[in-house]
């Protein structure tokens, strides 16, 4: 591929900025084109950033004429969130490499759907997993990849979200999907992303308690997954953080090994570890890498993205797997 890519937008629902941020400083890349998802989508998020306003992208109503006319190197898709799987396969059958804000998919059937069309056009597909670029995140990764804790075993994340104002799709299931895929799965994504380890079973409990008038998204919930070395992770996610808190999230992550532990929390910058052989320590951490500019040096021949190609694929079918578990009271034993 040509150091030059065009990037295309379908929709500007969710955290289109982190996209378009990097392309602004990508003096190789420019936002070619943006497409409607919604006839009344004003697509503010988009052509109101500073990297529209420089590139002055075609604006379409209609995004598989997009694809057919400006035929991009890249598409972000950021659609409701149960049609993100519609958007990602008309992208793949144009040829287009992908950039879906999560979930990729909110059902199975659609998310293998989305799979086999990447396969099939030979094309890369990425997600937003955000998380996994915070310095706080990276700092923690190289901590238990250089055996500072030893073996990991037993991991705890933490999303907890502040409510604020939600459009009205997030009241229907069908629409919005559920709370796991839409926030816990950051946190499937980082605790499996940190600990190097693969998940085996999950089970979950989700509810709404908080937000009646939303009865399609749960505010709270817990998921228990097995982990590949025999140890155990267990998330929580909610939209419960009170609204005068410092920051919109509160998220963390512990991490205990048989060395010792090591503990994240995002919202204060902070990644601290403490062994056996040491007292607590905050560990140096990076600047967020960009995600924009990681994903591109792999679509210009250079080094692995931070997100391997199946990574997208696996951590929503986990997420997707929760949300069963959590609606049917089971335990799921993944593959």
């Amino acid at each position: 591929m040509s150091e030059q890519l065009r990037v295309a937008t379908i929709g500007a629902i969710g955290h289109v900025g982190t996209v378009l941020d990097g392309i602004l400083n990508d003096p190789a890349c420019r936002l070619a084109a943006a497409a409607r998802s919604e006839p009344d989508e004003r697509l503010a998020p988009v052509l109101d950033h500073p990297t529209a306003r420089r590139d002055a992208p075609q604006v379409f109503d209609d995004y598989r004429q997009m694809l057919e006319t400006v035929q991009p190197d890249v598409v972000l898709v950021a659609m409701k969130y149960y049609r993100n799987a519609e958007g990602c396969i008309a992208a793949a059958e144009q040829g287009c490499h992908v950039i879906c804000e999560k979930p990729v998919a909110t059902q199975l059937d659609d998310l293998e759907r989305v799979r086999e069309a990447v396969g099939r056009a030979g094309v890369r597909l990425t997600a937003l997993f955000g998380m996994r670029f915070a310095g706080p995140f990276l700092a923690a990764r190289r901590a238990v990849e250089g055996g500072l804790i030893g073996e990991p075993l037993l991991a705890f994340g933490q999303k907890s979200y502040k409510f604020g104002t939600r459009p009205e799709w997030y009241k229907d299931r069908l629409t919005f999907g559920g709370t796991i895929p839409w926030v816990a799965i950051h946190a499937i994504d980082y605790v499996r992303f940190v600990t190097g380890l693969e998940y085996t079973s999950v089970t979950a409990l989700q509810a709404n308690k908080a937000h009646p008038d939303y009865p399609g998204l749960e505010d709270c919930g817990a998921i228990l997954l097995g982990l590949s070395n025999g140890g155990q992770a267990s998330i929580t996610f909610d939209y419960l953080r009170p609204a005068q808190a410092g920051s919109h999230g509160d998220d963390r992550l512990r991490i205990a090994g048989s060395e010792g532990v090591v503990e994240v929390r995002l919202a204060d910058g902070l990644c601290q570890a403490v062994t056996h052989a040491a007292p607590a320590t905050p560990l140096p951490c990076d600047e967020t890498a960009d995600f924009w500019l990681d994903f591109a040096k792999e679509l210009r021949g250079g080094p692995q993205h931070l997100i391997g190609p199946d990574e997208p694929f696996r951590v929503t079918e986990v997420a997707l797997k929760a949300r069963q578990a959590a609606d049917r009271g089971v335990t799921i034993y993944l593959q």
